[in-house]
């Protein structure tokens, strides 16, 4: 009997203490982002072809609005951004007009309008464990909404400090579009985060993009900041 209740208890306090695949996205995300608003500046840097660069000051408010405003090269600036929920706005100024655009169009190379307006997968992905290694949790992500700039993710999460290490982006089939690898690690926003986000092309290795979180700052922004009549 004595055995009995100690393994009953042993089981207990196991799951208890146990993570779930949901908490480790959330814990992965808290490393990544600092809070529900915050600025952001951003670099994106194509690695091969044209070796085009590009700069964002990005403005967070609260999960599902994002306000982009194109800082570099010069003929790019005016054409802003604005994402509200799965919804997303780019402005052009020669044509002095808003056009709907979708978070998984191209930004710059490999990267994404979604790769720096919604930085979060908490709450946008149902998350499976599909594995553990000695150092990492490998998790596979489904959207749980449409119009996700990826609709499936794989993600290796560190055990040590919840720091994403890379990623698989996948298509609905499965198919895997681009590889990302997370680096860059230092205090930002009162926070070791990885700061640099390399997206390859999953069939042609050559094409490269880097991202480059240059500084982030915690601040409270108003709500009337992220309307469309704020992309001009």
């Amino acid at each position: 009997m004595k055995i009995l209740i100690t393994g009953f208890l042993l089981l207990v306090a196991t799951s208890t203490y146990a993570i779930t695949p949901d908490q480790i996205v959330k814990k992965c995300d808290d490393v990544r982002n600092p809070g529900e608003s915050f600025i952001m500046k951003v670099a994106v840097k194509e690695l091969s072809g044209s070796k085009t660069k590009s700069s964002f000051d990005v403005y967070i408010g609260g999960k599902d609005r994002t306000l982009i405003k194109t800082t570099a090269p010069r003929r790019d600036k005016g054409r802003n951004m604005l994402m509200l929920e799965e919804n997303m706005w780019l402005y052009i100024p020669n044509l002095k007009r808003s056009v709907r655009i979708s978070l998984s169009q191209k930004l710059s190379g490999q990267a994404a309008n979604g790769d720096i307006a919604r930085m979060r997968w908490h709450g946008d992905y149902k998350a499976k464990l599909e594995k553990t290694t000695k150092s990492a949790y490998v998790l596979f992500l489904q959207a749980s909404k449409k119009g996700l700039t990826y609709d499936k993710i794989r993600v290796w999460v560190s055990k040590k400090n919840f720091h994403p290490t890379k990623a698989e982006y996948m298509a609905l089939t499965g198919k895997v579009l681009k590889n990302a690898t997370f680096g860059g690690k230092k205090k930002i926003a009162g926070k070791v985060r990885p700061t640099q986000i390399i997206i390859t092309d999953a069939v042609n290795k050559n094409k490269k993009t880097e991202i480059n979180i240059v500084k982030m700052v915690k601040k409270n922004l108003p709500m009337s900041m992220f309307k469309k009549n704020n992309l001009k």
